[in-house]
């Protein structure tokens, strides 16, 4: 995963790093030449006064290393300091400046690669997502998709760059500090890092916890989101039963627990935060008495005083600032593992197997399925043959295994037993994409795009033309309904398509699937928001004008199914009838029943 979402910002991001160590350095180096010149002045002071030449770097005592010999060497040799004290504010500012420089360079550079990054990581969650199993998908709640893909992406992009670039500047500010100090006295580099393993086993046991809590946290916003989404789908449904005061009270519980646990997250992470402190101001009360102690026992000067104080600011914030680092490396954990989830699970293989032509004549041979999360089946034993070109009505009550035959065909499931055949070829050896391609589905709760009308219906096949629009609109009867709208095909259909009435949106989605144009097709109740009259017109002239199309109904209404060259009725999952209208009608059965229910109601 690190390599697909670095890829085309790996040289910015390592070239921040490059930059960071560099700023780091020439800040530690202001220090350093600030040290030097407190070293120099005092020095003067002891021989007669600012401006007294210094003729040898011996006479600095016992402040004079070979780091510092470097330095003063390098700007000019110990007596062109000495007598040139003006020359230590270019050298500060100069090396300040540089610092400034380069640390705008690097975070030009930090805001390029998170944005290369962020969208990175977007584009393979969402393409994982599409490609993901319908089975899969359909198990995943839809708010904790949602979040995943946004707030837990974002916590795991800020972690990749602000909280890693924060490791990696603590170590850096934090070694080279530490090597200047030991260079300069031991006895006080090891006295500014006495208290930073203690601050680091206090972190990783508090830590531990606010992770734990912050799961928690996670998990119950996901809850939370996920009843937001299911509220804002259903806010037809609430409304026509007058149950918002219901809905608002239900969210409440999911608002307090999400409260509950964020205050438990919360205050644990405060506690950790202020308690830290402790270790934080007592390593600088500790390195601040040691130097005045050392100074005084002339161990060195005060120019190595004043460098242990800012070399100790330098490191302990940076130290504890990792600490929260740690608390972040919680979230991001958290994150990391959501989205994991997500990840980890296989791709639907869409690309292997066979090419065969589809002619449409399609043979189900004891097939039996039951959904993974249930013990019980969903069809039995079915078992019927359909040759090219004819149209089978499916109709049974709710739950009868209707739509799962639907499914099966599609291979959005694999039957469990039995096998399913397309002119003579298993279907589980053909190719899913290819598949799809060849059968047409066109489900009873259409969904639309919010984009135009012509853009939903051509979505299916790009390379239609205009004249295939409008075939296909006008076989769906539903040309002159566009045509009349102010703009036409351009019309924008609204997020999932609530500009346009039930019934026009499923025949745009009807629509959508004649242009592709494949051998079979499937109506899992899709006509049943329209009349009766529009239903008879839509079949007729799709009977005149789809040649050798191989079609199957899935229906609850007799004036649909009647004229079918086979009409199935399915009981608790099985085939309880078989036939054409005029056998099944004179049969006593559940096909009788909604014939004579459905006349009476005529």
């Amino acid at each position: 995963m690190l390599h697909i979402i670095t890829e085309g910002c790996r040289f910015l991001y390592y070239s921040y790093f490059v930059l960071m160590f560099f700023s780091v350095l020439f800040s530690i180096t202001t220090t350093y030449i600030s040290k030097i010149l407190i070293d120099i002045l005092q020095t003067q002071d002891y021989l007669g006064g600012i401006g007294t030449p210094i003729d040898n770097l011996e006479q600095l005592g016992s402040d004079v290393n070979f780091l510092s010999a470097f330095f003063i060497n390098s700007f000019g040799g110990i007596k062109f300091l000495s007598t040139n004290i003006w020359f230590f504010a270019i050298l500060i500012i100069g090396f300040a400046l540089l610092s400034a420089i380069v640390s705008a360079i690097r975070f030009f550079f930090r805001t390029k690669f998170m944005n290369t990054m962020s969208k990175n990581l977007q584009m393979l969650l969402f393409n994982h997502i599409e490609r993901l199993p319908y089975s899969k998908i359909k198990s995943m709640k839809n708010g904790d998709i949602i979040q995943t893909c946004t707030r837990d992406e974002d916590v795991l992009k800020r972690f990749a760059s602000f909280d890693t670039s924060m490791i990696v500047y603590t170590v850096f500010i934090v070694g080279i500090s530490f090597v200047f100090l030991w260079i300069t006295n031991y006895k006080i580099a090891l006295v500014t890092m006495l208290l930073m393993p203690f601050m680091f086993i206090y972190s990783f046991f508090v830590i531990k916890e606010v992770r734990k809590r912050y799961r928690k946290t996670d998990d119950s916003e996901g809850e939370m989101t996920s009843k937001i989404e299911e509220n804002l789908a259903s806010v037809r449904l609430v409304k026509a039963y007058n149950n918002e005061e219901f809905e608002i009270n239900d969210f409440e519980k999911y608002v307090d627990d999400y409260r509950t646990k964020y205050m438990n997250w919360g205050k644990l992470r405060a506690f950790f935060f202020s308690s830290s402190d402790i270790f934080v101001f007592g390593q600088i009360a500790i390195t601040t008495i040691v130097g005045f102690v050392l100074c005084y026992n002339k161990e060195f000067g005060v120019g190595t005083l004043y460098m242990s104080f800012t070399f100790v600011n330098f490191m302990v914030w940076p130290i504890r600032d990792v600490a929260t680092v740690l608390s972040n490396l919680a979230r991001a954990n958290a994150s990391l593992d959501r989205i994991s989830l997500i990840l980890n699970e296989p791709l639907e293989d869409v690309d292997t197997g066979e090419t065969p032509e589809i002619n449409g004549n399609v043979t189900f041979e004891n097939v039996s399925f039951n959904y993974p999360d249930s013990n019980d089946s969903t069809l039995k034993n079915i078992s019927f043959s359909v040759k090219e070109g004819q149209t089978v009505a499916i109709m049974g009550k709710t739950g009868s295994g209707k739509s799962t035959l639907a499914y099966l065909l599609t291979r959005l499931y694999d039957s469990t037993s039995g096998t399913i055949y397309i002119d003579g070829v298993d279907i589980k050896t053909i190719q899913k994409h290819y598949l799809r391609q060849n059968i047409s589905i066109v489900l009873q709760d259409p969904f639309l795009f919010s984009k135009t009308i012509k853009d939903n219906v051509l979505i299916a096949n790009q390379k239609a033309n205009n004249d295939d629009l409008i075939k296909a609109t006008s076989i769906c009867q539903i040309h002159n309904s566009i045509i009349n709208f102010p703009k036409g095909y351009d019309t924008a259909v609204g997020e999932k398509g609530t500009t346009l009435s039930g019934g026009q949106k499923q025949r745009v989605a009807i629509a959508r699937t004649l242009i592709l144009k494949s051998p079979i097709l499937v109506f899992d109740d899709s006509l049943s928001a329209v009349d009766t009259e529009t239903d008879f017109n839509i079949r007729k002239a799709m009977k005149e004008r789809i040649e050798k199309c191989t079609t199957f109904l899935i229906t609850h209404r007799v004036a649909t199914a009647k004229d079918a060259d086979l009409i199935i009725v399915l009981e608790d999952g099985k085939i309880s009838q078989i036939g054409k209208h005029e056998s099944l009608i004179k049969q006593e059965g559940l096909y009788k029943r909604i014939y004579e229910i459905q006349t009476k109601m005529v």
